[in-house]
């Protein structure tokens, strides 16, 4: 198959705008996770498992990165926690019984660090298959 000029521009233009936007499509093992979102400082993504197992599956994560938990309750969602230099913010908001909303945000010395947010965020979905 052979491209034209003007095909091979449109082409990368559309992946400049995939890029761009900070949508990422990514596929984890069963289909827990379908796509996630890489904002400024933070990872985002809708995971197709309950309330609960999520929670377990993010201490378990933590806990595994030798994470401080600062401060966790279940009840808000949220944990926030401290590996070597960075500060995590973690916040599970529930969409339906079996569809939780992450959202994992990462700083060092107040500088947004969305890769490692990232990170955190494969290992969690990877736990979950």
């Amino acid at each position: 198959m052979k491209l034209s000029v003007n095909n091979l521009k449109l082409l990368c233009f559309i992946i400049g705008l995939f890029v761009i936007s900070g949508c990422v499509p990514v596929i984890l093992g069963a289909g827990v996770v379908t796509g996630y979102v890489l904002s400024n400082d933070s990872a985002m993504g809708n995971i197709n498992v309950g309330y609960h197992d999520l929670w377990v599956a993010c201490k378990d994560t933590l806990d595994s990165e030798r994470a401080d938990i600062i401060n966790a309750k279940e009840s808000n969602g949220v944990i926030k926690a401290k590996i070597s230099d960075v500060n995590f913010t973690l916040k599970i908001d529930s969409l339906s019984d079996g569809v939780q909303r992450l959202k994992i945000s990462a700083r060092k010395y107040l500088v947004p660090k969305p890769y490692i947010a990232q990170d955190i965020f494969a290992k969690i979905a990877k736990s979950l298959e």
